[in-house]
């Protein structure tokens, strides 16, 4: 199990060195912690120092938090058959299940055929 730190992170210590130092360099932001005993790169200085500004813009503008009203992204789905009485891949690939299903073709038919008689 992990050890439980006391104190502040190094992140927070960066942050509240920024807070009271907003013009100071990653350099010297590291050399002062150093002295205070937190020992940081200044390259670490610069990603939390980035990743701080970066918090502050994370969402666009123009887009509401949360919004499920927004249009979807992406392709809208292809109809499954078109109106000049064409068949789709889809459909012959869902009709090639149904008759692996019933067996053969003319069982198919004959099942179709029943339903039609039910539905009309």
């Amino acid at each position: 199990m992990a050890k439980k730190r006391s104190g502040v992170s190094k992140s927070q210590a960066i942050r509240d060195f920024y807070n009271t130092n907003p013009k100071a360099k990653p350099k010297e932001v590291a050399a002062e912690l150093a002295t205070q005993g937190v020992v940081v790169t200044p390259q670490f200085v610069s990603t939390i120092r980035s990743n701080t500004k970066r918090k502050k813009t994370t969402r666009r503008p123009g887009r509401p938090a949360g919004s499920t009203s927004a249009k979807p992204r992406g392709r809208t789905p292809r109809a499954t058959s078109s109106q000049g009485g064409e068949v789709s891949i889809d459909s012959l690939l869902k009709a090639k299940k149904i008759v692996a299903e019933m067996g053969s073709v003319e069982d198919a038919k004959k099942a179709l055929d029943a339903f039609a008689k039910l539905m009309g």
